[in-house]
């Protein structure tokens, strides 16, 4: 069987192979980007990054009240989130919070 593998004694155990996702994508902003505490422009602005800034990408959301996407940065306290528009168009987004 491709992408398992058996033990060579003691029985027959079969562990299951699978490739985890990354932990973050390494993107950078296209332009200044506020940095917000939900995903809305109406939370808590933190701070604005300056265009050419990589951030660390967890995942993405489109559960939104504006239904736009957008992406939480990988390990910030507090949670922190950045409107996907800031950054160039993705065919893959990164993977759902």
């Amino acid at each position: 069987m491709t992408g398992l593998t058996g033990r060579q004694s003691g029985g027959p155990s079969i562990v299951s192979r699978t490739s985890a996702a990354p932990a973050y994508v390494n993107l950078t902003t296209l332009e200044s980007a506020p940095i917000y505490a939900q995903p809305t422009s109406s939370s808590t602005r933190y701070r604005v990054e300056p265009r050419g800034t990589t951030l660390r990408i967890a995942c993405s959301t489109t559960d939104t009240p504006s239904g736009e996407r957008w992406f939480r940065i990988y390990d910030s306290l507090p949670v922190s989130w950045v409107w996907s528009g800031h950054f160039q168009s993705l065919v893959n987004p990164p993977k759902a919070c």
